[in-house]
């Protein structure tokens, strides 16, 4: 599956229903990973910032975070989380760069007026894209087709 598709599937998640949190950790979990059917749910809090006051870190920022967690966060105490821990700050300093802030406010008045939250929409699915790029990398030759 390439980039753009994974961008095209994580809008039509959120363009269904879910929320951002829950579209990018969806997508990037069930394309990656073998996530349980119902992963969404432990991003709700993070849907619209936290816990939908639009403030704060930003869903898809953090719906991300829950899916490199999942994909690569460790099964035991005192396991090795570096990888875990490299795998996110790249994330996040990567969707910095790309948007120009982490906080959900912040982003919200920087991309002004919305329909049907098609703004959102879209940063969304290109911060799944920025996901993909970054496990992609972190995998190397495993990725999944």
């Amino acid at each position: 599956m390439t980039k753009e598709l994974i961008e095209k599937k994580t809008f039509d998640c959120f363009q269904s229903g879910y929320c951002c949190s829950e579209s990018i950790c969806k997508i990037i979990t069930e394309h990656f990973g073998k996530p349980p059917a119902d992963i969404a749910k432990a991003t709700s809090a993070f849907c619209g910032g936290i816990g939908g006051s639009h403030k704060d870190l930003c869903g898809a920022l953090t719906g991300g975070f829950i899916a490199i967690g999942w994909l690569f966060g460790r099964t035991a105490p005192g396991q090795d989380n570096t990888p875990t821990n490299r795998l996110t700050t790249e994330y996040q300093h990567a969707f910095v760069r790309q948007f120009g802030s982490a906080n959900c406010e912040v982003l919200l008045d920087s991309l002004g007026e919305q329909t049907d939250g098609l703004k959102c929409k879209n940063l969304t699915a290109k911060a799944a894209g920025i996901l993909y790029d970054a496990i992609s990398a972190q995998m190397g030759e495993n990725v999944p087709d």
